[in-house]
């Protein structure tokens, strides 16, 4: 009965928005980002633990300023995912700009997969729909969310246009096959996963348990790996994919995956430093710390 109560209001939600222009539902959306900034304590000092000691030069307004807008960037984002599952290829295309196309379809061109590297920065529900109405579809790895009606709802919207969803929980080998049939798979890369899946590499300058398995994969594949990252821009948006990353093989199986995991998330880092309202704070990302460092839940 829940889930169909949430469903309910998901899809009472859902009728209204697309009732409005696409700009009005946007603003409407931001002002839901502000309501919910007023009233998700919780989550708010979450957030401001993680801003002051990435921002250490920043005033406590300044942090502040960046924390409405990581609302603001919710809300508009929310209601962009409930708009994007029915706006035509046409609509999707006109409201995201790509950059860097070229060095995606090159990477697919050579035949051993694409890894695309990315965070949970900016509308990121839109990057695979833009790209599968670019003619370049992709997996995406997601969590399911915990109203199976409510994600079956979200898995039909993430798969128009040839994009296929993979359980995050999906086996190593399985992406590592996918890869070597010369698909595309998308990772964020940028969550706490605990001291057994993740290793410890810098970001903004503490240590941070990062997902060890996106360089075992590229070290095991081959696959390039391009940055992309989805920027908010007036009138639309900006996917930029970038050049790959050129990764370090020396042989030295540890240390490859340490250094090429800090370039991952130095990648991220500098999105992040980019555009701060863009990113979001609100997830423990340092919520686990090596076991002969001293714990913070920031």
């Amino acid at each position: 009965m829940k889930n169909k109560i949430e469903v309910f209001f998901f899809l009472l939600l859902s009728r209204f928005v697309r009732l409005l222009s696409f700009d009005r539902a946007v603003t409407l959306g931001a002002g839901l980002g502000r309501l919910l900034h007023r009233f998700d304590k919780k989550h708010r000092l979450i957030a401001l633990g993680n801003l002051r000691p990435s921002f250490k030069d920043k005033s406590e307004a300044e942090l502040s300023k960046i924390l409405l807008g990581v609302y603001e960037n919710i809300g508009r984002s929310g209601i962009e995912a409930i708009r994007l599952g029915d706006m035509t290829a046409e609509q999707i295309s006109a409201g995201c700009e790509i950059i860097g196309l070229k060095y995606y379809k090159a990477a697919l061109k050579e035949n051993k997969g694409v890894i695309l590297l990315g965070a949970h920065f900016g509308s990121w529900e839109w990057i695979p729909l833009v790209l599968g109405v670019a003619g370049a579809p992709m997996y995406v790895i997601v969590r399911p969310v915990n109203n199976p009606l409510l994600d079956q709802k979200l898995q039909t919207m993430r798969e128009r246009f040839g994009n296929e969803v993979l359980n995050k929980r999906t086996e190593t080998g399985e992406i590592i096959k996918l890869l070597r049939k010369g698909k595309s798979i998308g990772f964020l890369l940028d969550q706490d996963v605990g001291r057994n899946k993740g290793i410890f590499v810098d970001f903004f300058g503490r240590l941070a348990s990062t997902n060890k398995a996106l360089a075992t994969i590229a070290l095991r594949t081959g696959a390039p790996v391009l940055p992309m990252f989805i920027v908010r821009k007036k009138g639309g948006h900006q996917l930029i994919i970038e050049k790959p990353i050129p990764l370090p093989k020396t042989g030295r199986l540890k240390q490859d995956m340490i250094e090429i995991t800090t370039l991952f998330t130095k990648k991220i880092e500098s999105y992040v430093r980019q555009y701060p309202d863009h990113w979001l704070w609100l997830h423990r990302r340092w919520k686990t710390q090596p076991e002969e460092a001293p714990r913070k839940n920031h």
